[in-house]
């Protein structure tokens, strides 16, 4: 009598545990979306990391202009945020549709290049005492212009791959579309 409610109870019992190994780690969505946050939790101004790439690429530029690269990275990110709206999963390929909210670097450019141009149409070079005291005014320019660009909402596609080992990453054109984003 024992063994019939034996077989049955460890059919039930192998039935369930199937059921549970198949629940048991994070889905592709989930382990995408934990990326993406923490990817994004990386863009902020007082990432020493971040901080050091733009002062090793882009440092005498800031000195010579009089900003400090920290403030001018303060001033940019202000408004910064995300949103993962979606993300769709087929097979072995992904796609992470996310809404990124920032100041765009080509309006900062633009505006800066237009206000530079009529701060110097309106002065008398003569009075100036140096180039110096032109890159400062520059500075000072752009860092009012990144003040008053007010951020906008651009949608990016991140595609994703697994490889043989599970493991999922963005693909390189992740680069390149944050960065998209972050000039239009």
């Amino acid at each position: 009598m024992k063994k019939k409610f034996i077989v049955p109870i460890m059919a039930l019992f192998a039935a369930c545990l199937l059921v549970l190994t198949g629940c048991g780690g994070p889905s592709a969505e989930q382990l995408i979306r934990e990326d993406l946050e923490a990817q994004f939790a990386e863009v902020k101004a007082d990432n020493e990391e971040m901080l050091e790439t733009i002062e090793s690429s882009a440092g005498e530029n800031f000195d010579s202009l009089g900003i400090d690269p920290g403030e001018f990275m303060n001033t940019y990110l202000d408004g910064f945020a995300y949103t993962i709206n979606e993300i769709t999963v087929e097979d072995k390929t992904a796609n992470a549709n996310v809404t990124v909210t920032a100041k765009s670097m080509g309006d900062i450019v633009n505006e800066f290049q237009l206000q530079f141009t009529e701060y110097l149409s309106g002065i008398d070079l003569t009075t100036i005492s140096g180039e110096d005291e032109l890159f400062q005014q520059a500075g000072q320019i752009l860092l009012e212009v990144a003040q008053s660009v007010e951020p906008q909402e651009v949608d990016c596609n991140f595609t994703y791959s697994q490889d043989d080992e599970g493991v999922w990453s963005a693909d390189e054109s992740a680069a390149s579309e944050l960065t998209n984003a972050l000039m239009s």
